[in-house]
């Protein structure tokens, strides 16, 4: 069976580097976008199993590229990693805490199950 293939969009090169290593170890295909720009690019020649949108842009920048996946990649799942708790993304399929790694993972597989 393929690796699940992941786009994690990141605003700091070195989460960009972090996120990679993660999923990459946890047996994922991962292909990183360094902000907005570079992610549409990507998503415009591409498909991916699901998209990672990073937590250290403001709000604004990544609500934007929230509505932007929604509109372009309708049936990718969007997982956003949040900075606070208080964050509402109600375009994206799921919304998590970005402080502990396994939580975050956690929402990437679950992502990824066939629905019954």
């Amino acid at each position: 069976m393929a690796a699940a293939h992941i786009l994690q969009i990141a605003y700091y090169q070195s989460l960009l580097e972090a996120r990679r290593m993660m999923l990459e170890n946890h047996g994922y295909d991962v292909t990183c976008a360094f902000g907005n720009d570079q992610a549409k690019v990507l998503v415009s020649s591409k498909t991916f199993d699901v998209i990672v949108v990073g937590f250290s842009a403001k709000y604004s920048l990544r609500s934007q590229m929230v509505r932007w996946l929604k509109q372009f990649a309708p049936r990718t799942p969007i997982i956003v990693l949040l900075a606070n708790e208080d964050e509402r993304f109600p375009e994206a399929d799921c919304a998590t805490l970005s402080e502990d790694p396994a939580v975050w993972l956690a929402t990437v597989a679950g992502c990824l199950r066939p629905v019954d």
